[in-house]
């Protein structure tokens, strides 16, 4: 009776995060026929998170109730950690991904009333299906609740490692990997961020224990149909989610095939039914794509789909390089520490800074993975570890290697973590030496939150002590000159943004920028011009009336990619046709004129 609960709570924490994402998906349907911004579906929307909501809290607090003495004490840390992300999500919105994509298009959505393409924007091509679970709060212009919405993705993971967890050992097991998962200093910092990196890592870990639960009751199709339709939910989370999804499908196949009393007959028709429900999620993106571009998974896959569509802008990139030889190139690696990439992602990872994974994990993930491997259920285990090992190649091999481009595989690296501790409390003759090492453990990550929160420092804007305006003007240097901007222009001006990392979410006037980090547009212009005059027609040809500058970089720029004769050409362009507006902090608001 106890599996019984433990399974009926996996499989309901499952089935909350995919009528979440059919949610999503009938939202960017309707979107596309215009209805962004319709009270009805907005309503819907709102009301189905709430539902969502309500779910997790009755079901964490019915976690409380159930949990001995030590349970207990898990529980009440893991209410800390949530009150705390809370407050974090409070603030209005400032890491680099909300201004530029997750929240930026979403507003561009609502401005418009209806889902549009946008050029100059490849992400705007991705799947975006939390990206509709936030579009109406960005409409309501409540923008700390897509913050809250992420956080909740993150934490229904964690009460599906509960699930799992307590169904194979016991509750405080259970406590403890949803502990240890949402902990993690990089899953802490993402919980109150309006990104998509917690939905991927949901949707493929419930695919992933879904197929373990079939394993074990494959007359249950219900467990098969649930990880199908999680897995197609991962591909419309995020690009990644389709390498998480041909994993998922491998391994489903993998334990279809082994199976003795299956016939050929049943594992095809197993297969295809896993293919075919879990297509569904994604299937409406592709096709968009597919009728806006000629390539269903623009902007990726290029070679095999020439798209019809050109990106706007662009810029230099490194895609061409290998892993080993972009690190050596940007970072100065020798060969011991590229081949030390994954010992260093646990060990060695800081926030901000792309050379060191842009995140932290911290060593308790595999330290006790020697201990992991024993006692029962070894299958499974194998299992887990294979999804975590592949899917880091594919990071390491195929992108840039940053913490939250393999998020997924935390949980399967917590539920081994948790598999560890069990193995050694069963064979450790003092329990108090285990007790101390998951004690720091828990206070490496602690450590981390408490100092985390005093940057981010949320009270004194929660208790409206420092007012939006006042946070937001201390917490992003751009900032005063999007409030002139905002303020001054007409609102007919369309602003050109140059070396503003396309942060343009806090930009009220329409705008233009490059699809990459580097003004393409801008140079194309300089270099293919006679006159100073030909720039400003360049650049009026895209009814563009102001430029947005960070001025250090763009000199720095120029002077680097410009020939002389054409340094002297800009020069006399500025000097006859911008006009400076606004300068401060380092960015300039300037008029074109003709």
């Amino acid at each position: 009776m106890m599996e019984d609960r433990f399974s009926i709570l996996l499989f309901r924490t499952c089935a909350v995060g995919c009528l979440l994402g059919i949610v999503g998906r009938v939202y960017f349907l309707l979107g596309l026929t215009g209805y962004v911004g319709n009270s009805i579906a907005n309503l819907f929307v709102a009301a189905s998170l709430v539902a969502a909501t309500i779910f997790f809290l009755k079901a964490f607090i019915g976690t409380l109730w159930e949990s001995p003495r030590v349970g207990r004490l898990l529980w009440l840390a893991i209410f800390v950690i949530l009150g705390t992300e809370l407050t974090l999500c409070l603030v209005p919105p400032t890491a680099r991904d909300e201004l530029t994509h997750h929240l930026a298009i979403p507003r561009l959505y609502a401005r418009a009333g209806k889902i549009l393409e946008i050029p100059m924007a490849p992400y705007a091509y991705y799947p975006m299906l939390l990206d509709m679970l936030y579009t109406p709060w960005v409409y309501w212009k409540y923008d700390s609740v897509p913050k809250i919405v992420h956080g909740l993705f993150g934490f229904m993971t964690g009460l599906s490692l509960y699930a799992y967890l307590s169904r194979r050992m016991n509750v405080v097991y259970g406590l403890l990997g949803f502990f240890f998962f949402i902990s993690v200093p990089s899953v802490l910092r993402l919980s109150h961020w309006a990104y998509v990196d917690l939905g991927t890592t949901f949707y493929s870990t419930a695919a992933l224990l879904c197929i373990l639960r079939w394993r074990e009751e494959k007359s249950a199709r219900q467990w098969l149909i649930m990880a199908a339709l999680s897995a197609g939910f991962t591909v419309a989370t995020k690009p990644n989610g389709l390498v998480a999804w041909l994993l998922l499908f491998f391994l489903f196949t993998w334990i279809a095939v082994r199976e003795p009393e299956h016939n050929y007959g049943r594992i095809l028709s197993e297969c295809l039914i896993f293919g075919a429900v879990g297509a569904l999620p994604f299937l409406p993106w592709l096709i968009k794509n597919w009728l806006q571009t000629g390539n269903p998974f623009f902007p990726l896959l290029g070679g095999l789909f020439p798209a019809k569509t050109e990106i706007e802008g662009g810029g230099a990139t490194y895609v061409s390089l290998g892993v080993f030889a972009k690190r050596e190139l940007l970072y100065g690696e020798n060969w011991w520490q590229i081949m030390a990439l994954p010992l260093r992602l646990f060990f060695f990872g800081r926030d901000d800074d792309p050379q060191y994974f842009d995140g932290v994990l911290g060593p308790s993930l595999i330290l006790l993975l020697p201990w992991a491997f024993k006692g029962k259920w070894l299958e499974e285990k194998k299992l887990l570890m294979s999804f975590a090992i592949l899917f880091f190649l594919y990071a390491l091999f195929l992108v840039d290697l940053r913490v939250r481009y393999i998020l997924p595989i935390v949980p399967p690296m917590v539920i081994l973590f948790t598999y560890g501790v069990f193995n050694i409390y069963l064979r450790i003759r003092r329990p108090i030496y285990l007790f101390v090492v998951l004690s720091c453990f828990a206070a490496f990550n602690g450590y981390y939150l408490w100092r985390y929160f005093r940057h981010v420092d949320p009270l004194r804007y929660a208790t409206g002590q420092e007012s939006r305006t006042a946070y937001l003007a201390r917490t992003l240097p751009e900032y005063p000159a999007f409030q002139y901007l905002n303020r001054e222009l007409s609102p007919t001006a369309k602003i050109y943004l140059l070396f503003m990392g396309r942060r343009a979410y806090y930009c009220d006037r329409e705008y233009f920028h490059d699809a990459g980090e580097l003004p393409g547009f801008l140079l194309r212009a300089i270099q293919s011009a006679k006159e100073p005059v030909d720039v400003a027609r360049r650049l009026k040809a895209l009814r563009l009336t102001h430029l947005l500058v960070r001025d250090e970089l763009l000199i720095r720029f120029l002077r680097d990619n410009l020939k002389p004769a054409q340094h002297r050409l800009w020069d006399a362009f500025t000097a006859n046709h911008l006009e400076i507006l606004f300068r401060e902090r380092g960015y300039s608001v300037l008029q074109l004129h003709d």
